[in-house]
């Protein structure tokens, strides 16, 4: 399992001495001072001082293996949206990066970063359009296309699969699968509905939230870090879990699943106004409804990625996280 020998000395001394390898062509030599801030089934990452500011060195784990790879094509085609990559070993998932500052939900509580959020999705939106002609090169680096095209076949092949395990191992009740069975033709229509809007496929992180961000200072400095559930879509689908996680992280996620509060929705709306070069505002509102909706299927997904290889306790302790996502179809708000 790669989270036991992420933690050994060895690993250590090994990925120390790659990042000194790695630096010395730049000049930096480390300093000594270190740390393992944390070590999860599908990446772990080591802080380093050096001559010339802090570093962070990832690890990535089978599943999640391609963010080494896609953070340095980011970096290359979107610079400053990311913290800048000095050394990438594409094979095992290796990167390293200087640091991007504090997490954003470190520098202030939630009621008071609605103006950065509204910046930071507008950078981002900007440059999810960017990339949006990437396509070959994000899918050749790794990186799975959970898109309008391939979420309905994506659907019916993990229901087959979580159908065929235990439910106390993760998979599901026979109520549960005629439920998600009985929802494919809905979510057949959702995809082709949201796949003729007119917004390209591209880039979509899937996990932005306060604690993926690094604030410098402003939103122009901010730099989104941890890609490793990225994928390739529509990129309206990341607003999922970012509009989940700031309304919970603000109190405002309602118990029904909905996220209308005015400061979530002025969010949303920042984060759509790089689109409306392409389409109108409304047709756009409705396309978040639908990605937000089947980006259950994308998230899902991710988790079964990020816990490729992982021990069943892994999956257990976090509630089984592939099998929750995948029921939210049936239980969170409609899309029609």
């Amino acid at each position: 399992m790669s989270l036991a020998r992420w933690t050994t000395t060895a690993f250590h001394e090994e990925a120390r001495a790659w990042v000194a390898e790695q630096l010395a062509d730049r000049g930096m030599t480390l300093t000594g001072e270190w740390e393992q801030p944390h070590a999860r089934p599908w990446s772990s990452a080591l802080r380093f001082e050096t001559t010339d500011g802090r570093v962070w060195f990832k690890v990535n784990g089978p599943g999640t293996v391609h963010e080494a790879s896609l953070v340095r094509l980011i970096d290359e085609r979107v610079p400053g949206l990311v913290p800048e990559v000095l050394a990438v070993d594409a094979a095992r998932g290796w990167s390293v990066s200087r640091d991007g500052g504090p997490m954003l939900r470190e520098t202030a509580p939630p009621e008071q970063l609605w103006p950065a959020w509204e910046g930071i999705v507008a950078r981002y939106a900007e440059a999810q359009l960017r990339l949006a002609a990437a396509g070959p090169a994000v899918l050749a680096a790794g990186v799975a296309e959970v898109s309008p095209a391939t979420v309905p076949g994506l659907l019916e092949e993990l229901t087959g699969e979580l159908a065929g395990v235990p439910v106390d191992q993760g998979g599901l009740t026979a109520e549960e699968t005629d439920g998600l069975v009985a929802m494919q033709p809905a979510v057949r229509d959702w995809c082709a509905e949201l796949g003729a809007i007119g917004v390209p496929d591209s880039v979509q992180h899937d996990d932005l939230h306060s604690g993926n961000v690094c604030w410098g200072g402003s939103v122009a400095s901010a730099r989104i870090i941890d890609w490793g559930d990225t994928t390739w879509g529509s990129p309206l689908g990341t607003m999922l879990g970012t509009l989940n996680s700031i309304a919970w992280h603000a109190g405002l996620f309602g118990d029904d699943g909905r996220v209308d509060a005015a400061e979530v929705v002025r969010v949303r709306d920042a984060y759509l106004e790089p689109f409306t070069a392409y389409v109108d505002r409304a047709t756009l509102v409705r396309g978040v409804q639908l990605a937000r909706r089947t980006g259950c299927v994308g998230k899902a997904l991710s988790y079964r990625a990020a816990l490729t290889g992982a021990p069943q306790s892994a999956h257990q302790e976090m509630e089984f996280p592939v099998r929750a996502w995948l029921l939210e179809l049936i239980v969170s708000p409609a899309a029609t």
